[in-house]
């Protein structure tokens, strides 16, 4: 009778640290999927951001060089030109 007893009490404290030791591994995991998603938020609205600046910088390029004097002049062109494409690919990958 003493020895089932010294049994049960062995095998109820194994289950009692075991439980507790899950308990702390679950939150911990708990703790670390809410930093994901609050990460993931900050980078939602990071490039929804970007995209609509990138969309307003692109409307405003376009309306600066309506008549085509930028993009028509040599050294002004080129960076001119590049700064479009660059804008042109941004707005591609959004």
């Amino acid at each position: 009778m003493v020895t089932t007893i010294i049994i049960l009490a062995v095998l109820l404290t194994i289950a009692v640290f075991t439980n507790f030791n899950q308990m702390r591994k679950q939150e911990a995991s708990e703790e670390y999927i809410e930093e994901l998603e609050n990460s993931n938020t900050e980078y939602y609205q990071f490039f929804n951001t970007l995209k609509s600046r990138m969309n307003e910088s692109n409307s405003k390029l376009k309306q600066i060089d309506r008549l085509g004097s930028f993009e028509s002049d040599d050294e002004t062109g080129f960076v001119f030109t590049e700064l479009r494409d660059m804008i042109d690919e941004l707005n591609k990958g959004f």
